[in-house]
């Protein structure tokens, strides 16, 4: 166990000491690579400020304008479309191409693109159409806070003939359940997910709830703001729904309604989509990967680990996830890319 331990250690160090000194930039100089890099946010919130998402998709603000800045300097950044475009075409990509992209379409993402600019920089905003709409708040955010800040100590949900319950007497047992009910609502369809929400509204739901719930999310005004400002948006179904779990036409219905309301709504073609609810779960499947293309997307992202090139599945497209540390992020962009 001691070995292992120092190993770690000095494998960090020697990615600090090459991050610091620069080895890892003159490695993209002197030999740059032609896969494109496709870097996976979601929210955008410092610490203090978060009450929405969980800390495992998050990055401090701080982090990630030093991520833009690194990227700016040392890379190309890219837009999907661009990419796309000349994976599709089989054209060569700008050397050491990056593409920024953010899952869900958090209200923080608006500062997110300021720093782009800021940079010179672009992005892709996969948005939960429906949650952006004001139809419903977002559900993972909703679960999350109801468990941190409701109004008792324990919950429970019936389903059927079984009986989940939870103690809520702490911040561990609170994380705990949240990441039990989040992964039963990911593993079933609509009617559950729903079933689900309506009794822990019902037991937990204190007096701010839904002044909170609704400043998660971009609005529509914001979402404009950034489209004109030269990001892209892109889809990410209408609720964020599980899609393999879901009936085939509400999947169906998730995927090409979000295209539709987006286009409506910048009256402008939405040509990306993004696979919602990654991790350890059902959330990828060829049956729903047909169903993207079918509904006339160019291309769509997982959250699977890889680069993309010309011959990639182009609606299996995978990104490099980007919470970590700068020096983590860089090092194992730079290492995997060798």
């Amino acid at each position: 166990m001691i070995f292992r331990f120092i190993k770690m250690r000095m494998t960090w160090m020697i990615k600090v000491i090459f991050f610091y000194t620069g080895v890892f930039a003159l490695i993209r100089k002197f030999r740059p690579n032609r896969k494109l890099a496709i870097l996976r946010y979601h929210a955008v919130v410092d610490g203090r400020d978060n009450y929405y998402a969980s800390p495992s998709i998050s990055i401090s603000r701080r982090q990630f304008e030093r991520h833009v800045r690194y990227f700016a300097k040392n890379y190309t950044i890219i837009s999907l479309d661009e990419a796309v475009k000349k994976l599709r075409a089989k054209k060569p990509l700008p050397a050491n191409a990056v593409v920024f992209t953010f899952d869900d379409g958090y209200a923080d993402n608006f500062y997110a693109h300021e720093i782009l600019k800021k940079y010179g920089g672009t992005g892709t905003f996969y948005l939960t159409a429906e949650c952006i709409d004001r139809k419903e708040p977002f559900w993972l955010s909703e679960v999350i806070y109801l468990f941190l800040h409701g109004r008792r100590n324990e919950a429970s949900i019936h389903l059927d003939d079984e009986v989940y319950e939870y103690k809520l007497d702490n911040k561990l047992k609170k994380w705990r359940a949240i990441q039990a009910v989040v992964a039963l609502i990911k593993s079933n369809n609509r009617d559950v997910r729903e079933r689900i929400r309506k009794q822990l509204r019902d037991q937990l739901e204190p007096a701010d709830f839904e002044r909170k719930l609704d400043a998660v999310m971009l609005t529509w005004d914001q979402v404009r703001t950034m489209h004109e400002a030269g990001m892209t948006m892109a889809a990410h179904t209408l609720t964020h729904l599980n899609l393999p779990n879901a009936e085939p036409e509400d999947a169906l219905h998730e995927i090409s309604g979000c295209k539709k309301l987006l286009e409506e709504k910048l009256q402008a073609p939405v040509l990306h989509f993004s696979y919602p609810n990654s991790g350890p779960y059902k959330y990828y499947t060829e049956e729903i990967r047909d169903m993207v293309e079918k509904s006339g997307y160019l291309s769509s992202t997982t959250s699977y680990a890889g680069f993309a090139d010309e011959n990639s599945d182009f609606f299996a497209i995978r990104r490099v996830r980007t919470v970590s540390s700068l020096v983590e992020t860089v090092a194992g962009l730079e290492l995997s890319k060798l």
